[in-house]
Parts: structure tokens; C-alpha cells; sequence
């Protein structure tokens, strides 16, 4: 979905300061052509089955997790007895096994490396994998597809027999993966596909080689998005030296200047190319090159950025300029950047940086851990995320409490106030505490017992020092302030714990 502001989109490159997204335009719907599904089958010597349990914690009921699930997918066999999988396919994961096709014999895995934004993980075995591996043949990466390439998918039949089916690639992207945050080059490709019953994400393979991994496919319109093999390659690269630092992020907010009036009051003549930056985030890359507000990106790398936000790629073509931080540069590498300031020419230079999803304000996505939380009397407050909001449903923009999502798409001003964390009052469990308020939940807590509230812990603090035998709670929103009792809340926690609500522990604070 584009946001707004004003009247110009704004568009969020890698990891700008709030959570807008650039969109595909929607491609103009084709009827589906009845043609025979091309396959063919041949002998597996790639592939094994990963079996995943996995159970992730809940996101409105923080001290808790969800009941139990199992995904079964497919992994592709690389050097070192190494299986790459997408990220998705083991998020949350709590048991990790491989299985042979044929023989249906079994080995625990264990992950090696994870990347939830470029969604992909890397397994390997826990144990000595004697001769599991025997018979197979690792692949290799390509990263030199382009449109008009013919791919091929690989799946399983009942058997273990490879299945062979045709795509070809129609378009090369920038798009989102799995969140909605993480912009990555992918292809866009046409043909049709039979998929099988252990297909969670199938490979996808050019000459022999691993070209990507299917992550989406259309039956409706026989399209699929793959994750391409340039983006493999790096995510193996960082891998490779045992430290991994994952893919940069610029940290910006731009909007496009195709608006002849918006062109006009910035002072740019007909023929300025570039977008105008709107925000700089907080601890990015583009803060530690020295970019402004009001910045004009004209060059990046010597490449000519156009009022969309486009490059001329030298394989690809037209291309959004995140692929240059994303897919051409590593974490710790040089970037130069030519903005337009004030009218005049600016050359600015400095290193790739990448903020970790604990640095944010607001989580981003919250994969393999929980909410910190802590519960006082029955109220239960928690770090607001992402995943929280998300937790409203599909419609979560619009069901989840508006303010907050707001917040998370506009937190400069709170980074401002030296907050390293947004804590929320999200619920008020029935308790002699919480009687009168049982409707509250949904606000941003900004002082308790007169101290700010900056994270978790100061709210831990505060709440060990209550005045007059009363804890003060302040609140942006209403009922602003909330008054409870220090003595008979620390009783209802007794109550609480181990009680009808299951709750082991009263905070969690990581």
C-alpha cells in the first residue's frame, strides 16, 4: 500500500525511518491460456525434504506461544553439506530434520545462518551426516538470468522423482519478499506449474545451476516471483567469513519528483534528474554519509538516479536504486552519493552500514523470540512491533488501535525524545487492580511514578518505586492518567501467576 504525504508518494528505501513500501504497479489482468502443462521427470541428485516444527510465541498474549505447527518443504543441497531453504520455510522453528526422497531416512538439522529480511536460511546437519549426503551433487549459484531466460523448477513426486516444469523470466524487480518492509531484486517469470504436496518453496534452476528459489506463484495469471541467485550469492558471500552482517540499508525516505509544481518550489530545472529525500533515518547509512532533509540523490556509485528512483542497470535495465545498497554492495563497503543542496553539486562518501531490527523504535518482525512485556496488577504492558499490529488480521491498518499504527510508520519524533523503545499498555486482565479499567489498552506509555518511560527496563525500574503507596501511570492517549494501588497489585500478581490466564512468568525483558 502507498502512503501519503501530501500529495507525493513517499517511498522507503531499505530501511527508511517508517514503513512505507514501494508497490508494484498492478500488472492489467490476462486471460489464462488452456495449454498442456510441460513436465518431465528425471532422477533426484539435488534436492532433500526438511521437516520443520515450529511454534511461535503470540503476539497479544506475550507469554504465551501458539499451538504447534509442521511445514514441509524442500531444500537444495550446496557445498560443505550445506541446505538452503527460505527463511520462511524454518521461522520460529523448534525441531529441524532432513529427509532423504527415496529412502525416507532421517537427520536432524540445525540452522547455520538466518536472514528474515532476504528470506533465506542456511541448515546444516547437528550430528555427523556419515553417509546421508551420498549419491547427491551439490549446485552451484548462477546470477547472471536475465528477461528472456528459460528456468526450470524442480519439485519431488511421491516417490523421490525429480519433476521438471518450464518458466520463463518476463520482468527483473525490485519487490518485497516476506516482509513488507524488505525491498530485494527478484524475477518475475511466466509458465505454469504443477505443484506438489512437499513444495514449500521450490527451486529454480538454469543450465544445471541454482538461478533462485519460487517464492509466489499465481495460478490465475501462470506468474511466480523468485528470489534471485545475485541475492543468494551475497547472502552466501556474508556467510562465508563466519561473521554475518546481512544486507545494507540506506535509511532514507524519498518521494518522486515527476510533479512539475513540486519541481518548481525545489528549485529544479527541467532537466534535473532525482528524488527528493523527505526523512534520513536515525543511525542509518545515509545519516553517516552526511545526507539532509531536502536532499536531491542525483548519482549513487556513478549511476544516474531518474525522478522515479530509477537506474539504468547494465543486465537488468531499469531498476529501483535500492539495488545498488541491496544487491551490488556489502556492509562495510564505500558509497558515493551525489545530492543537489541548496542548488548546488554536493559529493558525499562514507561506509554501508545496516541497523539491526533491535535498534528500532518499533520491531519490525519479531521471528524466533517473543515481546518483552511485564505485567503489574493484571495490566499488561509490552514493546509495541510490527508483528503486534499485524496480529489485528489481514485488515490490521484499519483494525489495529490507530494511533499506534500511525506511530510505527512516524517515529522520528520519538527518537527525538531519546526513546530506544516504544512501550504500550496493551491490555488490563480482570483483576481487583484493573476494576474501572478494563477497556484501557492500545496507548503509548510515556511516564510511571513520575519517570520516563524510554524502554522495558525503565518501566521495571519505575514500578519498583511507587508514591504513596500508589503507581502513577501517564498515558498518551485516554484516560491519560491511571492510578492503582502498589499493595494490592502486588497481590493480584500472585494471583495471576501460574493462575487461569497460564502466566509463568509476570515480565520478560530482553
Amino acid at each position: 500500500m502507498n502512503t501519503f504525504r501530501l500529495i507525493l508518494p513517499i517511498l522507503s528505501l531499505l530501511g527508511g525511518i517508517g514503513f512505507a513500501q514501494q508497490v508494484t504497479p498492478p500488472q492489467k489482468e490476462e486471460p489464462v491460456i488452456n495449454v498442456p502443462i510441460q513436465v518431465t521427470t528425471a532422477e533426484n541428485t539435488s534436492l532433500v525434504k526438511v521437516n520443520v516444527t515450529n511454534q511461535p510465541w503470540s503476539h497479544r498474549i506475550p507469554w504465551q506461544k501458539t499451538s504447534p505447527g509442521a511445514r514441509r518443504g524442500l531444500g537444495v543441497l550446496l557445498e560443505g553439506n550445506r541446505i538452503l531453504v527460505t527463511a520462511q520455510m524454518v521461522g520460529d522453528a523448534t525441531y529441524i530434520e532432513l529427509e532423504q526422497a527415496e529412502s525416507g531416512r532421517k537427520l536432524t538439522a540445525k540452522m547455520k545462518a538466518v536472514d528474515y529480511e532476504a528470506n533465506l536460511a542456511l541448515l546444516e546437519p547437528a550430528d555427523a551426516p556419515a553417509d546421508f549426503f551420498a549419491g547427491l551433487k551439490p549446485l552451484s549459484i548462477v546470477t547472471t538470468a536475465k528477461i528472456g531466460d528459460k528456468l526450470e523448477t524442480w519439485q519431488l513426486g511421491r516417490v523421490g522423482d525429480l519433476i521438471i516444469t518450464p518458466l520463463e523470466i518476463n520482468k527483473v524487480l525490485v519487490t518485497r519478499y516476506a516482509l513488507e518492509t524488505s525491498l530485494f531484486l527478484t524475477y518475475e517469470t511466466v509458465g505454469i506449474i504443477r505443484t506438489e504436496a512437499n513444495s514449500f518453496t521450490l527451486p529454480v534452476v538454469k543450465d544445471g545451476k541454482l538461478a533462485g528459489l519460487l517464492l509466489r506463484y499465481d495460478s490465475k495469471n501462470q506468474t511466480g516471483v523468485v528470489l534471485p541467485g545475485p541475492i543468494i550469492e551475497h547472502f552466501l558471500t556474508d556467510v562465508a567469513d563466519g561473521e554475518y552482517q546481512g544486507f545494507a540499508s540506506l535509511g532514507v525516505e524519498y518521494q518522486t519528483t515527476l510533479d512539475e509544481q513540486f519541481r518548481e518550489y525545489l528549485g529544479m530545472s527541467k532537466d534535473t534528474p532525482g528524488v527528493y529525500i523527505s526523512t534520513v533515518a536515525k543511525d542509518g547509512s545515509a545519516q553517516s554519509l552526511g545526507v539532509k532533509e531536502g536532499d536531491i540523490i542525483l548519482e549513487m556509485n556513478g549511476k544516474k538516479i531518474d525522478s522515479r528512483g530509477d537506474y539504468k542497470d547494465p543486465l537488468y535495465g531499469t531498476l529501483n536504486m535500492s539495488h545498488i545498497v541491496r544487491g551490488n554492495s556489502y556492509v562495510g563497503e564505500n558509497l558515493k552519493i551525489k545530492v543537489l543542496r541548496e542548488g548546488k553539486e554536493v559529493e558525499l562518501s562514507g561506509k554501508l552500514t545496516r541497523k539491526n531490527p533491535k535498534d528500532f523504535l518499533v520491531w519490525p518482525y519479531l521471528f524466533d523470540r517473543g515481546s518483552n512485556y511485564l505485567i503489574m496488577g493484571g495490566l499488561v504492558f509490552q514493546d509495541l512491533s510490527m508483528p503486534y499490529l499485524q496480529s489485528f488480521g489481514e485488515d490490521w491498518e484499519t483494525s489495529a488501535p490507530l494511533r499506534l499504527v500511525f506511530t510505527a510508520k512516524h517515529t522520528d519524533e520519538y527518537e527525538k525524545q531519546g526513546k530506544r523503545k516504544l512501550v504500550i499498555l496493551a491490555a488490563a486482565l480482570p483483576t481487583r487492580t484493573t476494576q474501572g479499567y478494563e477497556r484501557v489498552g492500545g496507548s503509548i506509555v510515556t511516564k510511571v511514578n513520575g519517570l520516563d518511560i524510554n524502554d522495558m527496563s525503565d518501566l521495571d525500574k519505575a514500578f519498583k518505586e511507587p508514591k504513596d503507596g500508589l503507581h502513577t501511570i501517564e498515558l498518551e492517549d485516554f484516560p491519560k492518567i491511571l492510578f492503582i494501588d502498589a499493595i494490592t497489585a502486588e497481590s493480584d500478581n500472585l494471583k495471576l501467576l501460574n493462575g487461569a490466564f497460564r502466566i509463568g512468568s509476570l515480565k520478560k525483558i530482553e
